[in-house]
């Protein structure tokens, strides 16, 4: 009997030793000073899906010559809340003093007006592998 007993004892201290660390990170989180988890939320940042955008200068876009375009629509999906709340978005990204710059190269124009976009419709521009342009673009409401 002393044998079962034991052997009960053994099996439940096993179980409680493999299921309270799991539970204590949910406990944790509970409590001042615990794991941050982020919280989901309705609104979306739409400037979150570009990331961080090194500097680009007047002579980075002059220079852009036989190079592939591709174009990356940013918060373009209405169905999603906050989508079309760009807010900052332009003002945040890295192209936003070098309008004239962009609409006086033909490469990245083509590439803009080849899917309806402009020069004002893009908000970041990243230089990617293989020598191609990377333009970030969201189709404003006036056009």
């Amino acid at each position: 009997m002393m044998k079962l007993t034991t052997l009960a004892l053994v099996a439940g201290f096993v179980s409680v030793a493999t299921v309270l660390p799991s539970s204590a990170q949910f406990a944790a989180a509970n409590f001042p000073g615990g794991p941050n988890y982020p919280t989901s939320h309705n609104e979306h940042n739409c400037a979150d899906e570009m990331g961080h955008m090194r500097r680009v200068n007047v002579f980075d876009i002059d220079g852009i010559r036989d190079r592939s375009v591709w174009l990356h629509p940013v918060c373009e999906d209405l169905t999603v809340p906050g989508k079309n709340n760009y807010g900052t978005l332009f003002i945040n990204g890295n192209v936003n003093v070098l309008r004239e710059p962009i609409a006086r190269n033909r490469l990245l124009m083509n590439a803009l007006e080849a899917k309806g976009y402009d020069e004002y419709d893009v908000v970041s521009l990243r230089f990617g592998a293989r020598n191609s342009v990377i333009l970030y673009v969201h189709q404003r409401d006036m056009n």
